[in-house]
């Protein structure tokens, strides 16, 4: 066939032009010849697909050049369209391709019908004569073998071929085509509630420690052996493997996963976050970094806490901060630098961990997110999905860049080079700290610490290459490309006419100080072990009030009745407990280090009870030493040598 002619068939996923055929018809290899006649040019052997293709397209469109006058359906036996429908639904994929090739099939037969214009039956005889013969062509040999579904041979009865033809010229359109001449299955499928044994099974298998199925199948059969039940009853480990696999996974893991685990097998919720205007959420979240990095104070390797915060209707990460843990200051931080650069959120979501949930965030009084009109949202324990913006945008940007140092500590990490990298870098500490030079290995490692102000910077880039690099979350602009987060942000801003609640310095200076409420004594307050005093308190004498403070400054802190008015600034005098005020800052720093200390003691503790565990009680007396139960009591005295011991002691004390 000529590349121009099968251009006019307009076949699906092809070329639309002859030169692009051309192209393809090199690039797959079809085989050509010279066309015999007028005219010249060059002919192609289509592949058999392709072939298989312009029949069916040649048959459809038979199929609807021909007559009405067909058979007509007996009353009774027609499918309502649902019903169709339905049917069409359980077809499988061999079912739907066995159908195709027999109409392919009974379109050559009735080409044969209108080409000679004879009968049907005249039709099916000349078809099994070509057959008989093979003189039909290798397409429909091709078909022909497919069509016989199970034979896998060119071979058809003429009984067959009617039938084939009867259903064709029944069907009013290609779906009732395609069930009617859709093999018919005839092996039934057993259901999964016929196996009265697999809900005992799944009992031993289906546990939390997830058993090989092996091990689950021997205990199974060790109950059913207590249990009496029928030996017939008992699958086989072939069996129950061979079931097992049929199970969707949802039920394979259940028990055997729980929590998040499992709900991430199962159907969830797409949240529409474009639907929301810019600000409207703001999703946050904290994680440890997966790479070890300097600490700020002494320098030994640690891995520091990073929160970050997200815009859920643009993608755009509005603030972040980084500390040595997961605490409310950091979450906090946080939303300062989103809030002085981005405005105010109306909601923030975030997890239910105590960094996101203390009293500094969420107290309906002194909470940050109250004073500042925040409704704060916090998600489910254990289902981190519904917050799956942002656990996604940990994997690809964090802990992505985590990966570029060497001393990556996340899953994946070769667990002997991770191992090799701490021993050497605890080494260097180690002498650095008991005043030795260092080897030039032990310099080595020690450089492949990252500084804190290296982690600090590079996370800062992080964050800047992400807000400008397109996102596939977000809709295509006018040029095709998808949007970065930053240019979607500015462009929704602008469409939706909004100007972003922003604070003055002022405000945000005050605003973001933690509360606290107390007690005033005769124009004194307490607030975390220091003493402030103004004279403007003394008409508040056991009254309750609200104490702002600075956490890097315990000078002085701010004054607040209960309803928000300001009363005073209360100045640190009169501590009774330290010469001078400590900054709350300071005192979280000892509270850590009391922490460590006391962890550490405990460990000790631990390790000494284990290298001198305690007698345990002995079941019967008489076992020790076979006294029969009397308790011999005895004064012992340690005897002088004789000279003549011969190395040989009856009991340990005497060594």
């Amino acid at each position: 066939m000529d590349l121009k002619s099968l251009l006019n068939f307009g076949l699906p996923n092809m070329p639309r032009t002859v030169i692009g055929l051309r192209k393809k018809a090199q690039r797959d290899g079809w085989q050509t010849r010279r066309r015999q006649g007028k005219g010249g040019g060059v002919e192609y052997a289509l592949p058999i697909e392709i072939r298989a293709a312009i029949m069916k397209r040649q048959s459809d469109e038979l199929a609807e050049k021909m007559p009405k006058m067909l058979p007509q359906v007996r009353p009774g036996t027609a499918m309502s369209a649902q019903a169709l429908a339905e049917a069409a639904k359980l077809l499988n994929e061999k079912q739907r391709s066995v159908a195709d090739v027999r109409c392919a099939v009974v379109a050559a037969v009735l080409g044969i019908k209108y080409e000679y214009d004879c009968s049907a039956k005249a039709a099916v005889a000349q078809f099994l004569g070509l057959l008989a013969e093979g003189k039909l062509d290798a397409v429909t040999l091709g078909n022909l073998e497919k069509a016989n579904d199970r034979s896998r041979s060119a071979k058809v009865g003429e009984r067959t071929l009617d039938g084939w033809i009867s259903a064709y010229l029944k069907a009013e359109n290609a779906t009732e085509r395609l069930v009617a001449l859709a093999p018919k299955t005839t092996k039934a499928v057993k259901p999964i509630e016929s196996y009265g044994w697999l809900p005992m099974f799944m009992q031993f298998h289906n546990i939390p420690s997830a058993p090989k199925l092996a091990h689950s199948y021997r205990r199974f059969v060790q109950w059913a052996e207590a249990e009496n039940m029928p030996v017939n009853d008992v699958p086989n480990l072939s069996m129950v493997r061979r079931v097992w696999d049929k199970l969707p996974l949802i039920m394979q893991e259940r028990g055997r996963k729980t929590g998040a685990a499992y709900k991430s097998l199962l159907p969830y919720v797409k949240r529409d976050w474009g639907a929301l205007k810019p600000n409207d959420v703001w999703i946050g979240d904290g994680h440890s970094f997966k790479a070890k990095v300097a600490h700020p104070v002494h320098g030994r390797p640690f891995k520091p806490e990073v929160t970050v915060i997200i815009d859920g209707c643009t993608r755009f990460v509005v603030g972040f901060s980084v500390s040595l843990a997961e605490s409310c200051v950091a979450v906090s931080d946080a939303l300062r630098i989103g809030v002085k650069h981005f405005g105010l959120p109306i909601i923030y979501y975030s997890d239910n961990g105590g960094g996101q949930t203390g009293k500094t965030i969420d107290h309906e009084i002194t909470g940050i997110t109250s004073r500042l009109g925040i409704r704060h949202e916090t998600g489910i324990a254990g289902n981190p999905q519904g917050r799956g913006i942002i656990e996604r945008w940990w994997k690809d940007n964090l802990i992505e860049m985590a990966r570029q140092y060497e001393t990556f500590a996340g899953s994946g990490m070769d667990s002997s080079t991770k191992n090799l990298m701490y021993r050497k870098m605890e080494s260097a500490f180690n002498a650095l700290e008991k005043g030795k030079d260092l080897t030039e290995e032990q310099q080595k490692y020690l450089k492949k610490l990252p500084s804190w102000s290296r982690f600090i910077a590079d996370v800062v880039k992080c964050i800047d290459e992400y807000n400008n690099r397109p996102h596939g979350e977000l809709p295509r602009h006018p040029d095709g490309g998808h949007y970065t987060p930053k240019a979607y942000r500015e462009m929704r801003l602008e469409q939706d006419g909004i100007a972003p609640d922003m604070l003055s310095a002022q405000e945000l200076a005050t605003m973001f100080m933690p509360q606290e409420v107390r007690k005033v004594q005769r124009g004194w307050l307490d607030l975390f072990n220091n003493s402030y005093f103004s004279t403007e308190l003394a008409e508040y004498h056991k009254d309750e009030v609200r104490v702002s403070y600075d956490l890097s400054d315990a000078s002085v802190v701010n004054v607040f009745d209960m309803d928000g008015k300001f009363i005073t600034k209360a100045q640190a005098d009169g501590n009774t407990r330290e010469a001078f005020p400590t900054a709350r800052i300071d005192q979280l720093a000892e509270n850590r280090r009391k922490g460590k200390i006391k962890r550490a003691e405990n460990a000790i503790k631990l390790a000494n009870a284990e290298v001198n565990p305690a007698l345990e009680q002995a079941a019967a007396w008489d076992e020790l030493g076979h006294l029969g139960g009397n308790v011999i009591e005895a004064e012992y005295a340690v005897l002088p040598k004789t000279g003549t011991d011969d190395g040989i002691f009856l009991f340990e004390a005497d060594m």
